[in-house]
């Protein structure tokens, strides 16, 4: 399909997308999934609940975003993303209204964000996001993806002081839940606005016509910098792969790390003398370094060859990770929290287009819908384990400690991590 004069005129949609759904994150992502570590201190303390029992619905919160992950991906293929997202975000303000106005015990807790919030977040996941930036963008598909991701920690790293002071005025945690509601809305109604495919607006990939392989504009598009499989992988071929259990092994590392703090960094800071103020301004800070960490990396993924970027992300992550858990001094929690923080941020950035330039971006809802049951199951083990380590040990130690371990092997895995070649074709160095 050739760009026609009305249609090159047009500004092209794909950065309205990008805007879209980094506002989008900023509301949903933010004030929900990064909100988790303001409120849920404030829930165990008002009800009185043990931290290992009461972690069991986020960890049951992923594996349902696992199991639910192909069925997102049907949706999105049948559907499309933006009434995938609208499917999602509104059963999110259902079960949000469930915590603030049913929840008084573990069970009910359990079920309303274990099991309701759990199927939202596959619906509103990453998965839906990325695919929407990987079928607008090409060559600047690691840099958008960085911008897109960054939403979410922008606006956890506002929601920390945000509902810690509002908590804080109206002396109950379901007023934090109720600004979790009005940002959910917000991001609704921003939702119908997005645009499925650059085809359902006469456009292409980054705006750059196929037949003639010229931007819109009548500039030559650049070549992607880094490899990019020019074949779509089978599910049978890409499990036939080493690099696919390199990723799976790396991802269960960082998720698991950055969920684990999360979930409990709140709680181990107050636990080792530091105030509730300055653990909050601590998580805000970690929160603020996975933001500030996701374009960078992003656009490092479109110049970089990410087997190489991977291995400094997985190195330094752990050891700001070790240097972190030794340390009480809020100076160096501060440094080490926002390294720790850029990391988790950057591999999460890079994550999706490393997996799409590896495995073809034709092939990437079919392999991250099966990639991530087997993941995140794995990732659940985090928040509840580490509660019950806690609950068992008196410390997260012990956490800390498989941890590091985890990363270490990461850090190995990444070095091997080269480019799978497809068997259809030739050889291309790494």
């Amino acid at each position: 399909m050739v760009l026609n004069s009305d249609v090159a005129d047009k500004k092209f949609y794909g950065w309205n997308n990008a805007t879209l759904l980094f506002l989008i994150q900023f509301g949903a992502s933010g004030f929900v999934y990064f909100a988790y570590s303001a409120i849920f201190p404030a829930m165990i303390e008002a009800m009185d609940w043990d931290r290992g029992s009461s972690s069991i619905a986020h960890s049951l919160g992923f594996i349902m975003l696992g199991l639910f992950y192909p069925l997102t991906a049907w949706m999105i293929g049948k559907w499309g993303v933006r009434l995938t997202l609208t499917a999602g975000y509104l059963i999110m303000l259902a079960g949000l209204l469930m915590v603030i106005f049913l929840v008084t015990e573990i069970w009910q807790w359990t079920i309303a964000w274990g099991l309701v919030i759990g199927l939202s977040f596959s619906l509103t996941g990453p998965i839906s996001g990325q695919t929407l930036v990987i079928q607008w963008f090409n060559v600047r598909r690691a840099t958008v993806l960085g911008i897109f991701v960054t939403g979410g920690a922008a606006g956890g790293f506002i929601a920390q002081p945000v509902l810690t002071e509002i908590i804080a005025r109206f002396g109950n945690w379901q007023s934090g839940w109720m600004v979790s509601v009005v940002m959910v809305f917000i991001a609704l109604i921003l939702t119908q606005f997005l645009v499925n495919k650059p085809v359902d607006v006469g456009q292409h990939p980054d705006n750059i016509d196929p037949e003639t392989d010229i931007l819109s504009d009548g500039i030559s598009a650049s070549k992607p910098f880094t490899y990019r499989s020019s074949h779509s992988w089978s599910m049978r071929e890409v499990f036939r792969s080493r690099a696919v259990y390199l990723m799976l092994l790396i991802s269960v590392t960082y998720l698991g790390i950055g969920t684990f703090v999360i979930t409990h960094g709140a709680l181990y800071l107050t636990d080792i003398g530091i105030s509730k103020l300055e653990s909050a301004s601590l998580m805000g800070i970690f929160i603020l370094g996975s933001g500030l960490g996701r374009i960078p990396a992003g656009m490092l993924g479109d110049r970089v060859e990410m087997r190489w970027l991977v291995t400094a992300i997985m190195g330094v992550f752990m050891v700001s990770f070790i240097l972190f858990s030794l340390s009480e001094d809020f100076t160096v929690l501060a440094i080490t929290g926002f390294i720790v923080g850029a990391c988790y941020g950057g591999k999460f950035a890079v994550a999706p287009a490393m997996m799409s330039n590896y495995f073809g971006e034709d092939s990437f809802a079919k392999v991250n819908a099966t990639f991530a049951p087997l993941l995140l199951p794995f990732v659940a083990m985090a928040p509840v384990g580490g509660g019950y380590i806690y609950d068992t040990q008196g410390s997260y130690d012990l956490a800390f400690t498989i941890g590091s371990v985890l990363l270490g092997l990461s850090f190995i895995a990444a070095i091997l991590l080269k480019p799978p070649v497809h068997s259809q074709a030739k050889v291309q160095p790494a």
